[in-house]
């Protein structure tokens, strides 16, 4: 048995590999409104305004679809390279 765990899940997921596999899924004007919230990652901190600049915004509710849809596509370009495959994957 084995299990895997991401550290900083949110803020690893690379969005511009994410809106291309968003692109072959939803239409032009949906994906238009995933690339707005996805590159508005604007918060602030102590008074003071940043923009993040990696991954996807932690509380913004598209963050984990965008998520699920990057860890989906990775688990199966792993399990199709994998030397030993699993009997079992959840």
């Amino acid at each position: 048995m084995v299990s895997y765990n991401a550290v900083s899940q949110f803020t690893k997921v690379p969005t511009a590999v994410s809106l291309e596999l968003l692109s072959h899924l939803l239409e032009d004007d949906v994906l238009a409104l995933f690339k707005h919230v996805l590159a508005s990652t604007y918060f602030c901190f102590k008074g003071h305004f940043y923009e993040q600049t990696n991954g996807v915004a932690m509380g913004s509710p598209l963050s984990p679809v965008t998520d699920n849809f990057f860890m989906e596509d990775f688990e199966k370009k792993v399990l199709e390279q994998a030397t030993h495959k699993p009997v079992c994957w959840f």
